[in-house]
């Protein structure tokens, strides 16, 4: 079994409020043991900076139709037309793919 960190699991683990607790346990230990954990650390801390700057563009209408999206697995469909145009919720989106297909991802490590 490999660990992978496709787009799908980094905005999932965002929108549900992982990243951010997660960012909290890396600044309470701050004495990073390995390689593995200190890569690990540092993209969680990429995620968090990349996507809090996305975020911080987007009305809170918005912003909670992505919490609903990765958090309640609603499809857009509901919020076309609703919280905002289909176009606009479709370009935002686009630019979110993008955004996160550019992460730099940890290099993947077999478990046993």
């Amino acid at each position: 079994m490999t660990s992978t960190w496709t787009n799908r699991a980094i905005l999932q683990r965002y929108f549900r409020g992982s990243v951010d607790l997660e960012c909290e346990l890396i600044e309470q230990q701050p004495e990073i043991i390995n390689q593995y954990r200190r890569e690990n650390a540092n993209f969680i801390q990429e995620i968090k900076r990349v996507l809090d700057k996305f975020c911080e563009q987007l009305t809170p209408e918005l912003k909670d139709m992505y919490v609903s999206k990765y958090k309640e697995n609603k499809p857009f469909i509901e919020f076309y037309n609703v919280v905002a145009p289909t176009s606009q919720i479709m370009a935002l989106n686009k630019e979110l793919n993008v955004l996160v297909s550019r992460l730099e991802r940890p290099q993947e490590r077999l478990y046993a």
